[in-house]
């Protein structure tokens, strides 16, 4: 039986729920769940692998980048529920990452493509990474530290000599996720607190570094006299907003894990298939209508808590219900506009 990249991507998907409940186990099921995790992200590069053995599908296309995302948000999501962060921490990760994505389908439907970056491809490794690396930190104790800090950094560096002396090139991404490690590496010495913000403020650094090639070219574009500007800017504000809103309720507003974790992940799930419409030429802004009522509805779940698990669980509802919305227009899309447009390439991140 053949093992396609496919079926790969949707055990990934599958196996995501178990490492976020693992996080609210023992010191020994936490681990379980980093090794799981770790297993999980290895299999990207099963999956690209078969992709390219096998040539890519569709399906496939539309698969691998919602199982990244997905993945983020039950991770940093289930350790927020947990108190293993801050929420405004995974706030600004998820921020970044639905703000992107909302500015891509809107960069696409101008013609415009961005190409993925060396940088991009590290943001996704390096916030996999420190994951595991949040969830250890306690685990291992202070003495230990330096060694689970100096593992990466010198892969990292390996990585960088081999690019530059082997292959004579710069791989950018490898580089800063080293710069990254070098200062969180040094704070292991200083102990697992600093070592615990530190690793934190590099995830949000690298996050959001990655996202400046995009911000560079969609934000005067967005400002630029463009078709339907208003309604641009209407779906982008939300994209921003949703995610503080969300983890700022699951935080304080005590609300379910379940439920916000539901919501964010089929939001980001809509937004990949967003993107891919709109590459189609066959997205529309509907979109932003339920971005936005579900940021008035968690908003609402604030600022009244005693409604605030049945708000929650209605913008979850919607959530899903425009993934699956977003999921058929994408299929119904005419066959000729299955094909690449001509679009302006523009070196990017994602």
């Amino acid at each position: 039986m053949r093992i396609t990249a496919n079926q790969v991507t949707l055990v990934r998907l599958i196996a995501m729920p178990l490492v976020g409940g693992t996080l609210f186990g023992s010191a020994r099921t936490q681990v379980i769940g980093v090794i799981i995790g770790t297993l999980i992200g290895l299999t990207d590069f099963l999956d690209g692998y078969l992709a390219r053995k096998h040539g890519p599908t569709v399906l496939g296309s539309l698969l691998d980048p919602v199982a990244d995302k997905i993945f983020i948000v039950v991770c940093y999501g289930c350790f927020v529920a947990r108190g293993g962060m801050p929420w405004w921490v995974a706030a600004a990760i998820f921020s970044r990452e639905l703000l992107v994505t909302v500015m891509r389908s809107s960069l696409e439907l101008g013609g415009r493509r961005l190409r993925s970056s060396g940088v991009a491809k590290a943001k996704t490794w390096v916030q996999m990474i420190a994951f595991a690396f949040l969830v250890l930190i306690p685990l291992v104790g202070a003495a230990r530290l330096p060694i689970l800090f100096g593992i990466p950094l010198g892969v990292a560096l390996a990585v960088v000599l081999i690019g530059r002396l082997v292959a004579h090139e710069r791989w950018r991404g490898f580089e800063i996720a080293a710069w990254v490690m070098v200062p969180i590496f040094g704070a292991a010495f200083l102990g697992p607190r600093v070592s615990h913000v530190l690793l934190m403020a590099g995830v949000v650094f690298i996050t959001w570094y990655s996202a400046l090639d995009y911000l560079a070219v969609g934000l005067p574009y967005l400002r630029s006299a463009i078709p339907h500007r208003a309604l641009h800017w209407l779906r982008l504000v939300p994209g921003f907003l949703l995610p503080i809103v969300a983890l700022a309720a699951l935080a304080i507003g005590h609300l379910s894990a379940v439920v916000v974790i539901v919501m964010l992940s089929s939001v980001m799930a809509s937004g990949a298939l967003d993107n891919f419409a709109a590459h189609r030429g066959v997205a529309d802004f509907s979109w932003a209508a339920s971005l936005w009522t579900e940021v008035l509805l968690l908003g609402g779940a604030l600022a009244l808590p005693a409604y605030g698990s049945r708000m929650a669980l209605v913008a979850a509802i919607i959530g899903v219900a425009e993934t699956l919305r977003s999921l058929g227009k994408y299929q119904r899309a005419p066959v000729e506009a299955a094909e690449p447009r001509a679009v302006s390439s523009v070196r990017g991140t994602h």
